[in-house]
């Protein structure tokens, strides 16, 4: 590979060590704090596409919104919702509660790429090392740049590491 990330989100590690998004956003910010300190205010990140199916709170809230009759209402959707996907669901940045709710595939299943996992977690460590910052354990910049690129990769010749991985 010619790019070499400082840090790659997998769904399968993800899932096998069934990290919370809280836990996820710690890893992502222990990363940018250390590399903060080492001088190195900048660094690549690649998340994968269904990330959120991985993380158990996420994963409890799309299978539930998935059981809702299309078209629905946000009260219709929050009325069927158990009380910690509700939390959840009305916890997340207004961006992502809308995309929870677009369009779905023709088999009805939610469409993950819309969802834009990588502004999620560039929203929620932000938060985070704003916080470290107030406690002082954090003296670093971040300005998050977020970049989808499903379509283009799907369409490329796979490299080495993707005949491997596979």
């Amino acid at each position: 590979l010619q790019t070499k990330p400082n840090m790659l989100l997998l769904t399968e590690e993800v899932d096998e060590k069934r990290m919370s998004l809280r836990e996820l956003v710690n890893d992502v910010a222990d990363m940018v704090e250390q590399r903060a300190t080492d001088g190195k205010n900048f660094g690549t990140i690649l998340v994968a596409e269904g990330l959120l199916t991985a993380i158990p709170e996420f994963r409890t809230l799309l299978a539930e919104i998935e059981t809702v009759p299309v078209p629905f209402k946000v009260e219709e959707v929050l009325a069927h919702l158990t009380q910690w996907s509700r939390a959840l669901y009305q916890s997340l940045p207004e961006f992502l509660q809308h995309q929870l709710l677009l369009e779905r595939q023709s088999n009805a299943a939610l469409q993950l790429s819309q969802f834009e996992t990588e502004r999620l977690l560039a929203v929620l460590v932000e938060d985070e090392l704003k916080h470290r910052k107030k406690k002082g354990t954090y003296k670093g910049s971040f300005s998050p740049v977020c970049q989808f690129l499903g379509y283009q990769v799907r369409c490329s010749m796979p490299s080495d590491f993707d005949m491997d991985y596979a």
